[in-house]
């Protein structure tokens, strides 16, 4: 059996056993093909469609006869996974891809019958005619001209001139002045400076103070970062009650075997109420049966539609059930997509520009049009790729969605949106939250590996379920807030924000040319 088959045969089994486990012995299939859609396109050697869907439809009756569970199949649809298989890094519809490294955005470009011809071209994206953004975002080496650096200043000093009152000074700052004389000096004013001290694109100047970034050491006393760390709400840490006893009892097992057959007797007794025992149940069997085998695992040698799938999918997995939705396929973010459009407006003078597409990420956490959250995975342990991810593009993006979260002023201080960054098999998350003040601060926790040995295969794996669960329940805690806020109604001032700035773009950015780097 072909490589590609085995991956999609494992997918299928495993979302079928989900349905096994809540009492469904019937499976629409459409359902099945929308799931299994980024192993399709990832793993297809082939480009006939009529040949995809035979083989594929035939797998999945095959595992579902396997597990005695009926397919239906009337009505289903293939085109999605058709336009992706013959598009060549481009959707049918004309979209173009700027891929920043920062908040790629995708610019919406009519197809003329001669770029139809080049859209169908494998050569489009070297295209030297090809349309460029022009409010593409910055790269880890785009340099601030003298420009943007007067920008910053002029908007620096409105924003302190209005809101100086609303500031936060440390505890630790205060202390410190006291003792050398001097005036205090705020969180915000701090970054500020740092921002226009910077030669090159900083999130910095988007008034980001991300703890993992080390340049904060030179700025901040370490009484005051560590004043830093510690304000704001503390992170659920403590295993949900649903399934604290299941963890009691996984911490006794030795071995994948082991953990495979507690998974599939785990007793349920109402699947509909136990939606965490569900989610525990059906991951530990997937994880599990990886060490089956050989009793090891590599996950370096797996590409990042795999790791995140096959790996890292019970980050998703856990919100079914949920209001919240895990979007994979590389959704693009609506509020980042809210952005960069900011400056659109009605043809005048100059016509309208295209609007743009939001930076694409690997999930998006959301409940309607609110995102909570977004995941970004490198499956190599590359650093550089790391740090633009992980340092320059998440912020900016999560900044985005906390900035439309926080639409009301009794929201501001208690909003959190959440990231999490896996690179190199391991995974952080990011806990994106406004805790005093007019800054938004980055808290992160220490990497989390993924297991690779029967030794290590329960040590490991718990902790990132539990990370699991964190995620979910912080995600959920601002959803409810959100949805028992009453959104005020005021006269429209043309901007994103009632209080704060939006996220800064580089002059240099605007005018840089597209290139593919996520």
């Amino acid at each position: 059996m072909a490589p590609e088959d085995t991956l999609i045969i494992e997918a299928t089994e495993t979302y079928l056993l989900e349905f096994l486990s809540r009492g469904e012995k019937s499976v629409n299939i459409q359902k099945i093909i929308d799931h299994l859609e980024n192993y399709i396109v990832f793993s297809s050697t082939a480009t006939d469609i009529h040949l995809i869907k035979r083989n594929y439809t035939r797998l999945i009756k095959i595992v579902a006869d396997s597990l005695q569970m009926s397919i239906v199949d009337e009505n289903a649809s293939w085109k999605r996974i058709e336009r992706r298989l013959g598009s060549n890094g481009t959707s049918s519809a004309g979209i173009v891809e700027s891929s920043n490294p920062a908040t790629s955005v995708v610019e919406d470009v009519p197809l003329s019958s001669s770029s139809s011809s080049m859209a169908s071209s494998s050569s489009m994206a070297s295209s030297p005619s090809m349309a460029s953004s022009p409010t593409s975002l910055p790269s880890l080496k785009t340099k601030i001209t003298l420009e943007d650096r007067s920008l910053l200043t002029n908007k620096f000093q409105n924003f302190k001139k209005n809101h100086q009152n609303d500031f936060w000074v440390l505890e630790a700052t205060k202390k410190q002045t006291k003792d050398d004389g001097t005036e205090p000096i705020s969180v915000e004013e701090k970054v500020m400076e740092f921002a226009l001290r910077c030669e090159y694109y900083h999130p910095s100047q988007s008034l980001i103070l991300d703890l993992g970034d080390k340049n904060w050491s030179s700025v901040f006393s370490e009484e005051e970062l560590d004043e830093l760390r510690s304000t704001g709400d503390n992170l659920p840490c403590s295993v949900p009650q649903e399934i604290e006893q299941c963890f009691a009892d996984l911490k006794k097992l030795k071995a994948g075997a082991d953990v495979f057959r507690y998974a599939r007797v785990l007793e349920i007794d109402d699947p509909s109420n136990e939606l965490l025992k569900v989610w525990l149940s059906t991951e530990l069997q997937k994880i599990a049966k990886l060490f089956l085998k050989t009793g090891t695992f590599d996950i370096d040698n797996l590409m990042e539609s795999d790791q995140l799938y096959r790996c890292f999918d019970f980050l998703a997995t856990i919100f079914e059930g949920s209001d919240i939705i895990a979007k994979g396929t590389e959704k693009s973010s609506e509020a980042n997509a809210t952005a960069v459009n900011q400056n659109r407006q009605l043809s005048s003078i100059k016509p309208i520009l295209n609007r743009k597409m939001g930076r694409r990420g690997d999930i998006i956490f959301s409940s309607g049009h609110t995102e909570l959250g977004c995941t970004e995975i490198g499956a190599a342990n590359n650093q550089t790729k790391e740090i633009r991810d992980s340092l320059l593009k998440m912020p900016l993006v999560l900044r985005d969605m906390l900035l439309l979260a926080t639409f009301s002023p009794n929201l501001l201080h208690q909003s959190h949106v959440i990231g999490y960054s896996i690179s190199g098999g391991c995974v952080s998350l990011l806990d994106v939250s406004i805790p005093k003040g007019l800054i938004t601060v980055i808290r992160r926790t220490e990497p989390l590996d993924f297991p690779d040995k029967n030794k290590n295969l329960v040590s490991r794996l718990c902790p990132l379920l539990n990370l699991a669960c964190i995620g979910k329940a912080m995600m959920e805690q601002t959803l409810t807030l959100i949805d028992n806020t009453m959104r005020p109604i005021s006269l429209s001032n043309g901007r994103n924000h009632w209080c704060l700035l939006p996220n800064f773009v580089p002059s240099q950015a605007k005018s840089q040319k597209r290139q593919r780097t996520d």
